[in-house]
């Protein structure tokens, strides 16, 4: 038997639950990712724009003045410490002329200065526009943003934009959502925790969004809590979704790896691998013992279980529509074996149909296409159990008819077994009826069994069907039904289901008065040419 492991179907389950979990939390996880990054992208530009706009309104106020480069201290220096002292975020503005500071608007005197440019500013005269510096003329160690406006090659305007705006418009910026936030001018920065300058490298470390600017570039980090807010409202969903979503998937794959479905997957893989095989279980004439006909069964030879039995696999194959494909690998391999001409002519193939090949003409192509003209020399039994019960009356009979009109006649198997044998008697048109089993007398005194299978004889009998019994065990069986008159006869009494070889080697030792073999399209004869299968019309 084949065996389907319950502990392999949970694992397996469990997996795929906790996969499923896994992979919803990492999507939820992303989720909140994304939306960080949303909520820190749209903080990172509103700082740069702030910043931007202190520095273009810086960079207005020094073009202003760059109409007084060049003139005399003496003649701008008012006007100078009037546009320092009332423009916002001044701490000093300064002439340059010739790389010298020779005016400012902190210095109230109408000397020139003619100070040297601090060396730190001197790449301003090779194109630098801004530089953070940690302290300006008269006002060391306090940083500030140095902003130059050339008229000349050595002349211009030079601003110091006091670090405090900068500090305190990066910690305006900052809230509960991020953790610092900094302005970074080439190697060094300066941040929201204070007005220092520090290294780059070292203010900047652990950013999550930095935007560059003409004259700088903004970064900033987000905070712990901004993560955990998020994942306070997004986590719920996501535990709520990927629940629903587990446990449907867990469901599907119990089912997947359930019983019928692994048993499904199993028929399926052992027809596409040939590896069921068809038995014949000879029907015997009771009145002469001659083999006139046999049964084709099919048997799993599974590679790990070994032979399967038919009751383990064929109702599975019948639910799941595998019946068609399983049924067609039949009629192939009986066709293979019955075109070898080997059996007597005349000697018929009972097959088995399910309900599913009652509802369309399937299988009358199928049997047409694998069959075909063999029907001529070997005529074919369709055998129809009443265990099964037929939805579409009227499609059955279609099909039931078409199968005679072309030379296929009609059983009714297992006769009796359930309650469906006489509706089954009137609705359709059957040929042979083949008692179940359980209906012959297992002993002597089995005088109930035998008044069953009497009324069930005088039945057939005066429907004008032919009858064969089925699971004939013992002589007293056989006795019983040729004292009945009872035409055909199956069982272990005479033979089990054995392979195409031994069938024709049983045909030939029960060929009774005589034996016609087609071989290669001639006969080989004995005395006499065996009568053929002849069954009576159901009225």
């Amino acid at each position: 038997m084949i065996q389907h492991s319950r502990v392999v179907q949970w694992l397996v389950t469990g997996l795929v639950v906790a996969v499923t979990l896994a992979v919803v939390l990492f999507l939820g996880w992303l989720r909140i990712y994304h939306m960080s990054q949303s909520i820190l992208q749209e903080e990172a530009e509103r700082q740069r724009d702030a910043l931007e706009r202190i520095i273009s309104q810086a960079e207005n106020t020094l073009r202003g003045a760059t109409p007084w480069v060049g003139r005399s201290c003496s003649e701008v220096s008012t006007s100078l410490q009037a546009t320092g002292t009332l423009s916002p975020y001044f701490r000093s503005i300064w002439l340059v002329s010739r790389g010298q500071l020779y005016c400012s608007s902190v210095i109230r005197t109408d000397a020139a200065l003619n100070m040297p440019l601090p060396a730190d500013l001197v790449p301003m005269l090779t194109g630098t526009r801004t530089l953070l510096v940690s302290g300006t003329p008269y006002v060391r160690e306090t940083p500030a943003l140095a902003l130059y406006v050339p008229t000349s090659a050595t002349d211009g305007v030079l601003g110091f934009v006091d670090g405090i705006y900068l500090t305190e418009t990066l910690h305006s910026v900052k809230n509960s959502d991020l953790a610092w936030t900094a302005m970074t001018v080439g190697n060094v920065a300066l941040t929201s925790e204070g007005p220092r300058l520090e290294s780059a490298g070292i203010a900047t470390r652990g950013a999550q969004v930095s935007l560059v600017s003409e004259h700088f570039t903004t970064s900033l980090a987000g905070s712990p809590s901004l993560m955990q807010s998020l994942a306070t409202q997004q986590v719920p969903i996501f535990l709520a979704f990927g629940g629903i979503v587990a446990f449907l998937l867990g469901i599907l794959t119990f089912r997947h790896l359930g019983p019928a479905q692994f048993m499904k997957r199993q028929i399926a893989h052992g027809i596409k691998r040939n590896e069921f095989k068809v038995y014949y279980q000879p029907v015997m004439e009771l009145a002469s013992g001659r083999c006139a006909g046999a049964e084709a069964l099919m048997r799993w030879h599974h590679p790990v279980a070994g032979l399967v039995r038919p009751d383990a696999f064929i109702p599975i194959a019948e639910d799941n529509g595998l019946i068609v494909e399983l049924t067609r690998s039949l009629l192939r391999q009986i066709r293979n074996d019955v075109a070898k001409g080997a059996l007597p002519q005349g000697f018929h193939i009972g097959i088995n149909l399910a309900e599913r090949h009652l509802r369309d003409t399937t299988i009358l192509h199928d049997i047409e296409r694998y069959y075909g003209s063999l029907n001529n020399t070997y005529p074919m039994v369709a055998e129809i159990t009443e265990r099964y019960v037929i939805r579409d009356t009227a499609a059955a009979r279609n099909v039931m008819a078409e199968l005679q009109r072309r030379g296929i006649e009609t059983a009714l198997d297992d006769f009796g077994a359930e309650n469906n044998s006489i509706g089954y008697l009137k609705r359709y048109d059957f040929n042979y009826l083949k008692i179940d089993k359980e209906f012959l007398p297992v002993t002597e005194d089995d005088v109930v069994t035998r008044n069953i299978c009497d009324s069930i004889i005088h039945l057939a009998e005066r429907l004008d069907m032919t009858i064969v019994a089925e699971g004939v065990e013992n002589e007293m069986q056989a006795s019983y039904l040729r004292t009945r008159n009872v035409t055909y006869a199956q069982g272990y009494l005479f033979a089990r289901p054995i392979a195409f070889d031994e069938l024709v080697q049983y045909a030939i030792a029960h060929a009774g008065t005589g034996l016609t073999a087609v071989k290669n399209g001639s006969a080989t004869k004995t005395t006499s040419p065996v009568t053929p299968l002849t069954p009576r019309k159901a009225g």
